[in-house]
């Protein structure tokens, strides 16, 4: 099971699929897109105790878990 969090101004909303699940893939690889479109930026989330995530610029369904954000403006 695949999980995607996507976080925004209200907290972050909980997105899961089945990645043997044809329908559910696309439905997820169509809300990445379209978050990536809005300038959200994407972490495949690493298991390792004080490890980073890796950035992912396209959607893999195999991924396990992702976390989505929008970008930060500094000023």
């Amino acid at each position: 099971m695949g999980s995607m969090a996507v976080m925004d101004r209200s907290g972050d909303s909980k997105h899961l699929w089945d990645p043997g699940n044809y329908r559910e893939v696309e439905a997820m690889r169509d809300l990445f897109k379209d978050l990536k479109k809005k300038g959200y930026i994407a972490y495949q989330v690493d298991k390792k105790e004080g490890s980073a995530g890796k950035v992912m610029e396209k959607f893999d369904p195999e991924a396990g878990a992702i976390i989505m954000r929008p970008m930060v403006a500094g000023g």
